[in-house]
């Protein structure tokens, strides 16, 4: 069981898909990625990748995101988000069943922030940063959050701004635009 750690659904539990294909981000990890974030969760548009549980897109909802895509290949995770966003009572949300890489090449829209959560073992960050600047998924100076649990090669011509934060085995790449 994991908890939002902020904002108006603070301590409010969320379920976990039970198909034991998910690695839910821990609360305090989460809590480290929004205190970094900090004013810049506001009134934005999110798209959460390799959503899971959605923990990171219920979290930036309780925190006063206007708006958050969920993207999720497996049909346990996309049932989650639902009875999740159910359970807190939201409505401001879409969801979708689909590969992100098929999603990012074939969908269309523009956001704020993005969270991008790869089971660990997946190495396709480089892909799915280069499907949201080819396919103009990112708004002006959008933020962009990477957790993996090894360390990345992240051309940062590409970026005003990269942090990489360590929390355990997680390492948590914030990048600018």
């Amino acid at each position: 069981m994991i908890r939002i750690t902020g904002g108006k659904n603070r301590s409010r539990k969320l379920l976990i898909p039970e198909n034991n294909l998910t690695k839910p981000t821990m609360d305090k990890v989460r809590a480290a990625v929004f205190n970094a974030l900090s004013n810049d969760i506001e009134g934005k548009g999110v798209l959460d990748l390799f959503s899971g549980s959605g923990s990171y897109g219920f979290e930036a909802m309780s925190r006063n995101a206007k708006s958050v895509t969920f993207v999720d290949k497996e049909k346990d995770s996309v049932a989650s988000i639902k009875k999740n966003a159910e359970m807190l009572k939201e409505t401001n949300f879409k969801v979708f069943q689909d590969d992100v890489l098929e999603f990012l090449a074939v969908k269309n829209g523009q956001f704020d922030l993005v969270f991008v959560d790869p089971p660990y073992k997946l190495d396709i960050y480089q892909n799915v940063l280069d499907l949201l600047e080819k396919n103009a998924f990112l708004k002006k100076d959008s933020i962009i959050v990477l957790e993996s649990e090894r360390e990345l090669s992240i051309n940062e011509e590409n970026y005003k701004k990269v942090k990489l934060y360590n929390y355990g085995l997680a390492k948590i790449y914030i990048l600018r635009k």
